[in-house]
């Protein structure tokens, strides 16, 4: 069974076993995962989980200081077995078996019109591309997180049109989006392409 093992300067505070469906994360005592810390959001984040396929998914809820994943600050992403979430002064730690290999989250994976993602290349991290507008940039309320001075908020999208995908660069005075090596401005997306965005590379992949 997955769990949090929860610590603060290698001690063990507590432990919580992961539910199917919302394991929320905060302050307040109403989280399954509370943590009373001044540094932590009342609503920080939560865990979606599918119990039955073994996948996790961690999502920040625009909280003031941020969630980090292995010291990097996300917005979304899939946990796997042994990840380290970083919230405040707190470690979080995800103990699980290994989830399916190559699999998308059951979110989509079970759906009759089930949606693209992308995979982070380096972490593996699945983001799902659910929204009409997935928008990248450096501010918490961006859809995914490229941290950087010179990455504006909202600087770049990949946009749903019909059943064609679309990456567009928005702010063209620092940023830049390349697509298979090539710098972009706008281009279509297909299965297997490489899209570095502000210097943070995703392949993009189409359900079969």
């Amino acid at each position: 069974m997955a769990k949090i093992v929860i610590r603060f300067q290698n001690q063990i505070l507590g432990e919580t076993h992961l539910r199917p469906g919302f394991n929320t994360i905060g302050r307040l005592p109403a989280h399954p995962i509370c943590i009373e810390n001044l540094g932590i959001s009342r609503n920080h984040a939560f865990i979606l989980g599918d119990i039955e396929e073994k996948i996790f998914i961690l999502e920040d809820l625009r909280s003031l200081n941020g969630t980090y994943l292995n010291k990097k600050r996300v917005h979304k992403c899939l946990l796997k077995p042994n990840d380290v979430i970083t919230i405040g002064q707190h470690a979080l730690e995800f103990i699980a078996e290994a989830q399916k290999p190559q699999e998308p989250p059951a979110a989509y994976a079970e759906s009759k019109s089930p949606e693209p993602w992308l995979e982070a290349q380096g972490t593996g991290d699945v983001i799902p591309l659910v929204k009409e507008t997935t928008y990248f940039g450096n501010s918490s309320s961006d859809d995914i997180h490229i941290p950087g001075l010179m990455i504006g908020k909202q600087f770049a999208s990949i946009d749903r049109k019909g059943t064609v995908w679309v990456i567009n660069l928005l702010v063209k005075r620092f940023s830049h989006i390349k697509v298979n090596g090539e710098e972009v401005t706008s281009a279509r997306l297909k299965d297997g392409d490489v899209i570095e965005v502000g210097g943070v590379t995703f392949t993009f992949r189409m359900p079969a």
